[in-house]
């Protein structure tokens, strides 16, 4: 292994024990350093992950509010490594995660290495489809780009001289503070730089009317970004979306392309869970413990 910063890798969880099982096999993947460390906050209301990740990882509770940002910087807290490494519960990495990501020395001025977030190709459920082919997550083709300065925490690799300074994550949201961050990195004065070869894989939502709640979930973080920084994420343009999608709908069936068709569909009716979110407020619930 080459010699590289010290990493606190940090996992917010919420879930029950078979989530905490999955979350400990996938953390178990992970090529480590001795300085290296993985701490898991636990925003559960039951604190399942404590019993099933002891030994495997240090487990912090991160109570007070429903907020996998709050988590994060909670576990941000615990952690002493040089960088922070941000991973969703839901992402299996792969075993050469953090070398990946220190193949390519990072410049003075990077405040963050945004890695590849991909699609489990195992998943067969419609919605989880539906979201692979939509690059959800995928942090250089899809809905999170970091050349624009928007970088998904699913796999995010934070310099603790850079997070610290700025504050580290909002609390209080449900959503959007990833993007939030970045842009709080770039106003002062760093840099995000991609890592493609730094790679996770993602468990979309199979249930689609979970995948809308998500979608409705980014709408309430849309709005609360636009407010934030006029402009950045003006709200989807829902009649110009729906005439499109009916009108690919058409064609593809026309030409026998059923799933894209069944996909475009969906489109359709994402904009309206982005539209109905857009009107929601962001703000977390707070915790029942």
């Amino acid at each position: 292994m080459s010699r590289r910063p010290a990493v606190s890798v940090v996992v917010p969880f919420r879930g029950d024990a078979a989530a905490a099982r999955r979350l400990r096999e996938a953390l178990g993947r992970l090529d480590l350093c001795a300085a290296d460390e993985l701490i898991v906050a636990d925003n559960s209301d039951d604190r399942a992950a404590a019993d099933v990740l002891s030994g495997a990882a240090v487990v912090v509770p991160a109570t007070g509010e429903r907020s996998s940002y709050h988590a994060r910087n909670v576990g941000a807290r615990e952690g002493g490594g040089d960088w922070l490494l941000f991973l969703d519960a839901d992402c299996t990495p792969a075993p050469d995660l953090i070398e990946a990501y220190f193949a390519d020395p990072p410049s003075e001025r990077s405040g963050a290495l945004a890695g590849q977030v991909i699609a489990d190709p195992d998943q067969r459920a419609f919605a989880a489809r539906y979201a692979r082919s939509r690059r959800f997550l995928d942090q250089h083709q899809g809905l999170h780009d970091s050349a624009t300065g928007a970088a998904a925490t699913a796999n995010l690799l934070v310099r603790r001289a850079a997070f610290e300074p700025v504050g580290g994550f909002a609390e209080g949201i449900r959503s959007g503070g990833d993007f939030d961050l970045c842009r709080r990195l770039l106003a002062g004065g760093w840099t995000i730089e991609p890592r493609p070869c730094a790679v996770v894989s993602h468990r979309h939502r199979e249930s689609p009317v979970e995948l809308l709640h998500v979608i409705a979930r980014y709408g309430a973080g849309a709005r609360w970004l636009n407010q934030r920084y006029p402009g950045s994420s003006p709200r989807w343009p829902l009649r110009e979306g729906l005439t499109g999608s009916v009108r690919d709908v058409a064609i593809n069936l026309a030409h026998g392309r059923v799933e894209e068709a069944s996909f475009r569909a969906f489109d359709g009716v994402g904009l309206v869970a982005h539209a109905i979110g857009y009107l929601q407020s962001n703000a977390a619930q707070m915790s029942d413990v």
